[in-house]
Order: structure tokens, then sequence, then C-alpha cells
């Protein structure tokens, strides 16, 4: 063939060649380590990884690779993203970093999952998870998918909660009779108004601490499949909040067990340290009983939020750094009452010890180190309920003025949700005076968002008015660390005027539709 006969076909070639995809990018099995941080993307097989952090549980992944795309979706958490692979197959590029292969190693073989399983339409699965049915969940979490497992606990979690709440309603977040159907009393623009309130009055009291995190026990059969579930396939975080809602159901062995599980399935540095704490204490060392009295000495415990108390006179318990709170018997346990509406809670072991078992301090167990070995009686203090005098769909102003104190306590909330808490003081300074404890607390939490050093003295003033110092506000003021608070709202303060130079200085922004002048 002639040279000017073979241009045509060689030229034709060379299109053909320009034309065809460029080769795909090739995923390498092993551990792939981020450009910043100490995370490492383990690519285990074609169709799974883990995300590896130091001290961390692993998050695994189900991956699918399209071209240069990598997609994982999170079986540990219930969600999905992508990743983009170099030609080499040597880097991984997403939204938080790049990950670059510092070691290969031979891909495992991943068996290829059921047509109707979860796990072959897994996108799907991560989409619908928060509407599918308790049966659904464990059939996807029996396919060791840990996002399905937590999913059926928290549905769990739901239905027990929604029991608590209709068995003890908030009387400040009931429904109102406006917005019953059937009722006669019903109107729709009296209801709109009312479920303003309601969420008002939740906002103001999560503002001002009053909302504590109650306890949540899930009945024996939920949990002893939940415990099962985590012994079949075990998870870290799974089993972790599995060992949590045994805990907190006061059935201390199988937390345990579930515990252990947890570290050996991701090696959690918390957790294993909780399951460790555990592991050496007999049947006999977990074993609770009803107290009779308050402690009276030194505790100290290897791990909890508080590792070291001291109980002594009238019920006071020193928490280090000054700090004291009051403790008190409750239904056979006991309750140290802290600063946001809620209490610490421990048990009686009957070799001496505590058990923490309020969600700060689970899994601790102090033991007597000295101190103190006779303490006096602790205080017994005049407090009463906020009456239920003005509910939903009532004016609160006109219910406070007539003397009706959950009126002004609404009021209070209304303030405190806008941020105005010295427009709130005057009304939680009221239900304060007629011995209403949250009345009191709101005042400290006043004092805490706008350091009003007015605020202590009105609370000793109330606290001496009867002369005897079982006043609620007499408990209030002593156990607060006033210098620590007023601390806090110094800071505040602080970074809210420097916010507010910050944002003085900054030039102003030209007109719309006007250019700069140079």
């Amino acid at each position: 063939m002639s040279f000017q006969r073979l241009l045509p076909a060689l030229a034709s070639s060379l299109l053909a060649l320009a034309a065809l995809p460029a080769a795909a990018a090739t995923l390498s099995c092993g551990s792939y380590t981020a450009e910043e941080g100490s995370a490492r993307f383990v690519i285990e097989s074609s169709s799974q990884a883990s995300m590896r952090y130091e001290g961390l549980a692993p998050t695994r992944y189900v991956i699918r690779q399209q071209g240069s795309t990598l997609h994982a979706a999170d079986v540990s958490n219930g969600f999905s993203t992508e990743y983009s692979l170099s030609r080499d197959g040597k880097r991984i590029t997403g939204s938080l970093g790049d990950y670059v292969l510092d070691a290969s190693s031979s891909c495992s073989t991943a068996p290829t999952p059921p047509a109707n399983s979860c796990r072959a339409n897994i996108d799907s699965c991560i989409e619908n998870a928060s509407s599918a049915t308790p049966q659904q969940l464990t059939q996807w979490c029996q396919e060791d998918l840990p996002f399905a497992c937590e999913r059926l606990l928290s549905s769990y979690r739901d239905e027990a909660q929604a029991a608590q709440q209709a068995a003890a309603p908030d009387p400040d977040l009931e429904e109102p009779a406006v917005c019953k159907e059937g009722n006669p009393q019903y109107n729709e623009a009296a209801c709109m108004a009312a479920a303003k309130e309601v969420l008002g009055i939740a906002m103001a009291k999560a503002l001002a601490g009053a909302l504590s995190s109650n306890t949540v026990v899930l009945t024996e059969p939920r949990l002893n499949e939940l415990l099962q579930l985590c012994r079949s396939h075990p998870d870290a975080n799974f089993c972790g909040k599995v060992a949590d809602a045994h805990w907190d159901a006061g059935r201390y062995l199988p937390a345990r067990e579930a515990l252990q599980l947890a570290c050996t399935a991701g090696a959690d540095e918390m957790t294993c340290k909780r399951a460790q704490n555990l592991a050496a204490l007999s049947v006999a060392d977990l074993d609770v009983g009803p107290a009779s009295n308050l402690p009276c000495g030194d505790y100290k415990a290897s791990i909890g939020l508080m590792d070291e108390l001291g109980f002594g006179n009238a019920g006071l318990v020193t928490m280090g750094m000054g700090s004291e709170l009051r403790a008190r018997l409750q239904d056979g346990a006991i309750h140290i009452r802290h600063d946001k509406g809620g209490d610490f809670v421990l048990k009686a072991l009957r070799n001496g010890g505590l058990l923490g078992i309020d969600e700060w301090n689970r899994y601790a167990v102090y033991q007597r180190t000295g101190g103190s070995s006779q303490c006096s009686a602790p205080k017994v203090f005049a407090e009463l309920p906020l009456p239920q005098d003005c509910p939903l769909g009532n004016d609160p102003q006109a219910c406070c003025d007539s003397g009706k104190l959950q009126g002004c306590n609404a009021l209070g909330h209304r303030h405190s949700l806008t941020g105005d808490w010295q427009a709130a003081a005057p009304y939680y300074q009221k239900l304060c005076r007629a011995g209403i404890r949250v009345g009191c607390e709101n005042l400290r939490t006043v004092y805490e968002n706008t350091g009003d050093e007015d605020i202590p003295g009105k609370l000793l003033s109330v606290c001496k008015r009867d002369g005897k110092g079982t006043h609620v506000a007499c408990d209030v003021y002593e156990t607060t660390d006033w210098a620590m608070l007023g601390l806090g709202a110094q800071l505040m303060r602080a970074a809210e005027d420097l916010d507010n130079e910050e944002q003085a200085e900054a030039p102003a922004a030209p007109s719309k539709g006007k250019s700069l002048r140079k």
C-alpha cells in the first residue's frame, strides 16, 4: 500500500482510538491513609470497606465502584456518600479529604447478597429505614447491618417513651381543649396559637434547664430480643446502646455482657474501659438493695462524670473544686440534684459501694475510701409543686395578675425564650417566693445568663423569710457555685461584646446596583 493510501487509514484508526472511553480507575484493596488527620479508609473487598479512627470503633461500609466513582453506603450510621478514584487506584477523594494508598493487601471474597435482601438494595433500605416496621428492621439487622439494629432499638425506645408520657404527661405540654375536635371549646385559630405557645414553653424550658432527661426503660421481651441480636451480630455502637438499655432497666449482668461484646467488636477506648471496670466484679458485687440512709464519707470511681464524691452533713455532697450539691433519698435510691433540672442517681450495693445509674454516671462503681463516719441528717426543705391553674388557651398575663402561678411561669418562659432574662426574673421570683423549686432554679438560670449580682441576694432574702432555713430557696442558694456561674456569664458577655465590635468594624456592604469607586 502506498504512503498516500496509508495516511487516511491511520487517521481513521486514531480517531477510533480517541473515541474509546478512558480506562476505568482500578480500586486496590488495602489501607488508604488520610492526608490530614489519622483516619484510615480500609478497602477489604470489592463490596466492603471500613473507616478506622484511633481509639474509636470502625465505621463499616458497603461499597460499589462505577467507573471512577466509589459509592459508599455507611451501614453503621445509615447514610451514603461518594468518592472519586484516581486512575491508578491509589487515591480516594471525598468531601472530607483525600486518602492515599499506603499498604496494599489481597482482597477478601465477599458473598453475593440474596436478590431481595437489604444489602442487595442498600440505598433504598437506608432511605426507608425511618419508616420501616420493626419486623423489617429485625430482618435487616440479621443481615449484619448495624444501622438497622440501632433503628430497631430506637423504635422500641420511642414506643416506651410514648407509653411513659401517656402515663405521666407534662401538664405544660398537654394538648389543650381548643385543639380537641369534638370538644365544645375547639377552635382552629385558637389551637394554632396554643400550638405556638406549647412550642415556646418547651424551648424555654430547655433554655432554663427545666427539661430533665427521664430514663426510658424497655420491656423485658424487648431487652432480651436486643441482647440476642447483639450476640448474633456484634457491633460496637449497637451493643453499647443495648448495654445502656439493660443498665437503665437495672439488668446489670446482661448490660456487662453487651458492653464486653461492644468492646470486642470495636475496641472503642471508652467502651473497653467501661467493660474492664465491670469485668472483675462478681454477681454479688453488682447486687443492689434499697438505701435506708444517705452515705457518709468519701467515695471514688474509676469512671463516670463524677469520679470522687464526699458525702457530709445535712446531705451536702462535695464534688471537687469547691462545688457542693444536695443528696436525698427517693424510692430507695440516692438522688443528687444538679443545676440543670435533674438528678444524678446512685444505688447502694450490698457490699457497701455505690452504683451510678443515671446517664452521666452509667457503669461507675464507687467504693468507700474513708472520710467521715458520722454525718448529720439531711435537711428537709419545704417546697410545693407548680400548680396547674392556667391551662393552655388561657391568657397567662391575666392568670399571673390574678395570682395563678402557672401563668407567671409561662410569662417567664416567654421572656427567656427571646433572650430577655431580666424581664423573666420577676416572674420566676414570684414562683420562688411561693416555695416552688423550679422558680428558684430558673432564677439561678437568669444569673447564669446575665451575671446580675442582685439575683443571689434575692434568693438569700427569700431563704431568710421564714427564719428556719428550710425554704427551697435556701437549698438552691447553698448548692449554687455563684462564683463559677458569674465567671461564665462574664465570659459569655465578653464574647458577645467582641462579636458586636467586629460587626461594627466590618465595612458596610455596597448598595445593590451600585459599584464601589476606586
